[in-house]
């Protein structure tokens, strides 16, 4: 079993829980800029295809989903048997994104995930 990220970019920074709406988050298209830091933030990716390539990190496995058109969004699966919350939210510092779990809990730069 897996559990799923979805990753976005925010239209504003900090949210608060009552500021989540559509206006709030913007898909990330597949780009240049978003190839670049996912291999940042996943060495040695291997690619399965031109949107989809797994990885290792801390010792997990991951598989990376970029966007197929400009009406997705990033997505990354990782296992549910350890818990990935740390290694998001290092993401979502380093490149400025939000994500959203499954439990929902959304994750924002240099602020602790909150229910969403």
């Amino acid at each position: 079993m897996a559990q799923t990220y979805l990753f976005f970019r925010p239209s504003r920074l900090p949210l608060e829980p009552g500021e989540l709406d559509a206006g709030a988050v913007l898909n990330m298209p597949d780009t240049p800029e978003l190839r670049r830091q996912v291999e940042d933030a996943f060495p040695g990716l291997q690619w399965q295809s031109t949107l989809r390539g797994s990885a290792e990190a801390g010792g997990n496995w991951y598989e990376v989903h970029l966007p197929e058109g400009a009406e997705a969004t990033l997505s990354i699966r990782c296992s549910l048997k350890a818990d990935h919350s740390a290694f998001v939210q290092d993401l979502c510092d380093r490149f400025r994104w939000l994500a959203f779990d499954e439990r929902p809990m959304c994750f924002q730069p240099h602020r602790a995930p909150f229910p969403a």
